[in-house]
């Protein structure tokens, strides 16, 4: 009965590039340190090309789940089928098993391979589609992913989402401008590694800027973990993730473009607070000194423009309240006083 019970627990495994589910409980250590640099960056428009190629796995059981996954449910399927091999700690135990905690291996793979994995086996690893529903599944995949990062990851990946991404993408991840991507939609991340989304980050894609110059690799990676949460429930039965959306101080008022500039032109103060604001939101397409970034944003350096801002102020503020063409509305970011602000600073650039 011992040699019987020894072959099963054999069987399961899961051997070969091994895609498994997790272990008992992260360990607050040995997770590898710093981000794994990418020395060089392939033009954007090669990793289109790559995602939209046909890809090796068949992919014959990938069916995307209705609810989101849960990592805490995955757990328990990985500690009764995976364990034994990959390790509680997912770490690879036996030879071949995959070590889910090489951030080389990980950034390179996908949620829609790992189920593949699964579903059909791979290698040495037996398949589990008869074993495991495809809501199963999916709660190993992204319980799997989850031993490559922490709490404090997704935390410190929260907050430069919330300062940085939000205003595009939205506070719940599902994309507020036209063509932001939907991070809530598996259909749309499902066939993105982690290191497409950094190369995008850092590159930048169409009307969404490069941000190289803005965050370190580190911040960019933590940011990407936290992205893949807007799809899966990362919370453990040992840790707390806050996953709380940054609010505004106070609400806009109903936009009005014949509404006046309430505050003098020459404030000092609103002008220094308004640069501090237009810093940290704006200067990224507009560039730091307001003479613009981005294709088809205006000159604030201008006289042209500066006449039209100190003629309808109330234009300019509809503008940053609801947003005009790729330009996302802020009136979820910043309060109505923060809007003048930022026009009374720009008012300031006058040649």
């Amino acid at each position: 009965m011992k040699k019987q019970k020894s072959t099963i627990g054999i069987g399961i495994c899961l051997l070969g590039l091994g895609i498994g589910v997790a272990a008992c409980a992260p360990p607050k250590t040995g997770l590898p340190q710093g981000p794994t640099p990418i020395p060089t960056l392939a033009p954007i428009t090669e990793i289109v090309g790559q995602l939209e190629s046909t890809p090796t796995q068949s992919f014959a059981h990938l069916s995307y789940p209705a609810r989101p996954p849960s990592a805490l449910d995955g757990q328990g399927i990985y500690d009764t089928n995976c364990a034994h091999c990959h390790g509680v700690d997912g770490n690879g135990v036996v030879p071949a098993a995959r070590n889910f905690r090489d951030l080389d291996y990980i950034r390179g793979e996908t949620p829609a391979s790992f189920f593949s994995a699964i579903a059909e086996g791979r290698g040495e690893m037996p398949a589990f589609d008869n074993t495991l529903t495809s809501d199963e599944i999916w709660d190993s995949v992204f319980y799997v992913w989850r031993l490559s990062t922490d709490a404090e990851t997704l935390t410190q990946g929260q907050q430069i989402f919330n300062e940085n991404c939000a205003s595009c993408h939205g506070g719940d991840g599902a994309g507020l401008v036209l063509g932001s991507t939907d991070f809530t939609d598996p259909h749309q991340t499902g066939s993105l590694a982690p290191r497409d989304l950094y190369q995008t980050i850092t590159q930048g894609r169409g009307s969404m800027p490069a941000w190289q110059s803005r965050l370190s690799q580190d911040e960019r990676w933590d940011v990407i973990d936290y992205l893949r949460t807007f799809t899966y429930d990362p919370a453990l039965a040992e840790e707390v993730v806050s996953v709380i959306p940054q609010t505004p101080t106070s609400i806009p008022a109903a936009c009005d473009p014949e509404q006046e500039n309430p505050l003098m032109w020459e404030d000092r103060t609103a002008i220094e607070a308004g640069q501090v604001t237009y810093e940290a939101q704006c200067a990224l397409c507009h560039g730091q000194d307001g003479s613009g970034g981005l294709p088809n944003t205006p000159d604030f350096t201008s006289g042209e423009v500066q006449d039209k801002l100190h003629e309808s102020p109330g234009n300019f503020y509809c503008a940053i309240s609801e947003g005009v063409g790729a330009m996302p509305s802020f009136s979820n970011q910043l309060s109505q006083e923060s809007h003048w602000q930022v026009l009374t600073y720009l008012g300031s650039l006058a040649p």
